[in-house]
């Protein structure tokens, strides 16, 4: 254990530590500004709360939502059917007189548009004049929403077993829907998680790339050769020191970050369901995938931790080994976040590659992105096979850092 602690105390420096944890802190404070700072609410483009912004935005649109908010029955969405049609003035649907009721209702309302959109959209219609929704839209809601979900599980999935898994969990959805507001916030805060984690990632790879290569560069490891049993006790510290490091940063930095959110934004909002704001077959509500991202996030951090001192193990340069596992980082990212690319091959290089759980965000909330598919025959959730693939990767990079490590 002394050597343990010797090598905690050598990587663990007092100003590099610092420096660290800083870094962590003022990327969250930043992020949350960005978030809660720049928010702005609306309505079909009117610019009602246009002298509003930030938190006072959020604030000045609750006085008006929340008097509706809780559960969305489609006797409220056919009040705000009406409240919609009495404010409509053209074809154009933000041209509209904004009155009492179509603030109060104008969550039921712009869900009643995007509705609208989505099943002309489906079957294949003009979407041009979709705000002339039929005037009877709110109490055929749910009966609608069944239709596009149905068709939306029908179009996606591959065969009778996928059909039957994504029906069996859209049927557990609750309804009616909830909401309370301030879910639009949430909704792109929790967003954000994955590109802050992002962040922290490259500078965990930057950490556990340089552990044992950058030993080999300085010539610390010739001592340690010389040392009797020097590899051998210095294995499980390599190992488990970019476990804490990233660790601290991820807490430090995406926990403080959740931390501020739910200072800032309206906490009531998290019992929204997800269905309010996308496409998503999943009984969620918006807490629910909170949690599941920001453990789907710390996952995928402490696997490029271990991957990274796995690459160190083999590089002969610091350098290279930070930079191979920088490049992990941006590929996995690039492919999951910005690149819509529908080829088979590389879907299935996707789920494989280290950290990606991380990304896992538009798996739960993407139109488009189906989160059901078949391996071998069976088939699974997406991110579970991520969460899978993430403990594999994690497991043998730690087995193969410490062969590697004993043997060079």
């Amino acid at each position: 254990m002394d050597v343990f602690f010797q090598e905690l105390k050598r990587q663990f420096r007092f100003k590099r530590l610092l420096i660290y944890v800083l870094i962590s802190i003022v990327l969250a404070l930043l992020w949350a500004w960005f978030i809660v700072g720049g928010a702005t609410e609306d309505f079909m483009q009117s610019e009602c709360y246009k002298e509003y912004k930030g938190r006072a935005a959020i604030e000045i649109a609750a006085k008006d939502r929340n008097v509706t908010a809780g559960k969305m029955t489609e006797d409220k969405f056919q009040k705000g059917c009406d409240a919609f049609f009495h404010a409509l003035r053209s074809d154009d649907e933000s041209d509209v007189v904004i009155t009492k009721d179509l603030l109060q209702y104008a969550v039921y309302a712009d869900r009643l548009i995007m509705q609208q959109f989505s099943l002309r959209k489906m079957m294949g219609k003009s979407t041009k004049g979709v705000s002339y929704i039929p005037k009877d839209a709110g109490k055929y809601f749910y009966k609608n929403e069944d239709l596009y979900y149905g068709n939306y599980i029908d179009n996606n999935a591959h065969n009778q077993s996928e059909k039957k898994l994504a029906i069996s969990t859209w049927n557990k959805v609750k309804k009616p829907y909830i909401y309370y507001s301030g879910f639009k916030q949430w909704d792109e805060g929790i967003g954000h998680i994955m590109f802050l984690s992002f962040v922290f990632m490259i500078m965990i790879g930057v950490f556990a790339g340089s552990i044992i290569a950058k030993d080999k560069e300085d010539g610390i490891d010739e001592i340690i050769k010389a040392t009797r049993n020097g590899r051998k006790s210095l294995i499980l510290p390599k190992i488990i020191i970019p476990w804490i490091v990233a660790f601290i940063i991820y807490f430090c930095g995406v926990g403080l970050y959740i931390v501020l959110l739910k200072y800032l934004l309206p906490t009531n909002a998290l019992n929204t369901s997800v269905q309010v704001l996308g496409i998503s077959i999943l009984p969620l509500n918006l807490e629910d995938l909170l949690k599941k991202l920001f453990l789907f996030g710390g996952i995928g951090v402490l696997t490029i931790a271990s991957f990274s001192t796995w690459i160190s193990s083999l590089a002969k340069k610091a350098s290279q080994a930070i930079q191979m596992s920088i490049l992990t980082i941006l590929v996995s990212f690039m492919l999951f976040t910005f690149m819509d690319i529908k080829v088979p091959i590389i879907d299935v290089i996707k789920m494989f590659l280290p950290g990606a759980i991380t990304f896992s965000y538009q798996q739960f909330m993407e139109q488009g992105i189906f989160p059901i598919t078949t391996m071998l025959g069976k088939v699974f959730w997406i991110p579970s096979i991520l969460l899978v693939v993430s403990g594999i990767i994690f497991l043998l990079s730690t087995v193969f850092t410490a062969l590697n490590y004993r043997r060079r």
